[in-house]
């Protein structure tokens, strides 16, 4: 075939092939919308957006975290993990020492000999959930955060000695101005107990959240308001706020080893719905309201969550009215998680409930008899 054949047919040839690829593209849609709204997860674009609605159902967003480390150098001072629980509702500050075991040593070596990085992996694996963000700060960062609304008035424990035997901070009532509050934070008597350590920690956020809570100043926390201290720190500030140290016991070295039992049940309750590791050893669960009434998903969620669930899905059933819960195990292998987690709620049948090809491996909906517990009255 000659140039100018082939020419010609390419003249008349795409703008056929365009005309049958635009045809092909609604198909192309609909097939794939059809995948989604019919699978068996239930998903966040099923054709019901009204969160009230029966039927409603959608992924969970996870329980938002920051883990701020205080440190400089090969020195760590402070780590504190921030979790909004409900954001602007109820959220939760928890504060590990750097004398903190590690499997692998105290997370103050882990940050002398890997960073920020390695403290981060470390309180992940201690807490046993990931860690959604992490900052770092040392005492000029401190004072640019408080900066606001300084100076911080809380009342102060035990006196801190300087080195050359003189009082640093007094005893008694005590007002940081910005620049003392990273050295505040991170001050040790000497032979002194971490636990002390902490409870300064304790006493400082308090006082903190509660100026920021009464300022009115536009930055009262520097920097951005969609991440970071910024975003927690406003919001743990507007709402009610758990603080407190991770559980643990100081050994004879001085250590601090974390009760594993307390810190999963603390977390739990904590951190409801934390960000999935999908290491097969948690069932992923959907959880649906079979009554209507909206207080109950959390407090279900979070019976299920200190049981081991990690909740995908949360919504609806397909229609209100339910008198009795259920928990339908997908699979053999999670028939004593599902026994687990009726016993967790202290109500509902479990039964056996095949569905091919869900990602999901345990559906729990919850009837009027898990209302009347909660009330009381059942």
């Amino acid at each position: 075939m000659d140039k100018r054949g082939r020419l010609g047919r390419w003249r008349w040839g795409w703008p056929v092939m365009l005309l049958g690829m635009a045809a092909v593209v609604p198909l192309l849609v609909w097939l794939g919308w059809s995948a989604i709204s019919g699978s068996s997860d239930g998903t966040d674009v099923s054709a019901t957006v009204d969160p009230s609605a029966p039927g409603y159902q959608a992924y969970v967003e996870p329980t938002p975290t920051l883990l701020l480390i205080h440190g400089d150098g090969e020195s760590l001072y402070g780590v504190t993990l921030l979790a909004l629980t409900d954001a602007g509702v109820e959220g939760a500050v928890l504060f590990l020492a750097p004398e903190t075991l590690t499997p692998i040593g105290p997370l103050s070596v882990r940050w002398a000999e890997s960073g920020s990085s390695g403290v981060v992996d470390a309180v992940a694996e201690l807490l046993g959930v990931p860690v959604g963000e992490s900052q770092v700060t040392d005492d000029r960062g401190w004072a640019a955060l408080v900066s606001a609304v300084a100076p911080i008035a809380l009342d102060n424990p035990d006196a801190l000695v300087s080195p050359s035997g003189g009082p640093r901070f007094e005893s008694g009532a005590l007002t940081l101005a910005a620049a003392d509050v990273g050295p505040y934070l991170g001050w040790r008597n000497p032979g002194e107990s971490p636990v002390a350590a902490l409870f300064r920690h304790e006493l400082f956020w308090e006082a903190w959240l509660g100026q920021v809570a009464l300022s009115s100043a536009p930055d009262v926390i520097p920097g951005e308001t969609d991440r970071g201290v910024g975003r927690f720190g406003l919001a743990l500030a507007n709402g009610r706020v758990r603080l407190e140290a991770v559980p643990g016991l100081v050994d004879v070295s001085g250590a601090v080893v974390l009760d594993a039992t307390a810190v999963g049940e603390m977390v739990s309750e904590l951190i409801p719905f934390p960000i999935s590791v999908l290491n097969g050893s948690s069932p992923r669960v959907r959880l649906l309201n079979g009554t209507g009434a909206p207080n109950l998903i959390r407090i279900a969620a979070r019976s299920l969550s200190r049981a081991g669930a990690q909740i995908e899905i949360i919504g609806n059933a397909t229609e209100f009215g339910w008198e009795t819960t259920k928990i339908a195990y997908h699979d053999m292998g999670f028939a004593s998680h599902a026994e687990a987690f009726r016993n967790a709620l202290g109500t509902g049948s479990v039964v056996a409930e095949e569905q091919a090809g869900s990602s999901i491996d345990i559906t729990v909906t919850f009837g009027a008899d898990f209302s009347h517990l909660m009330a009381g009255d059942g």
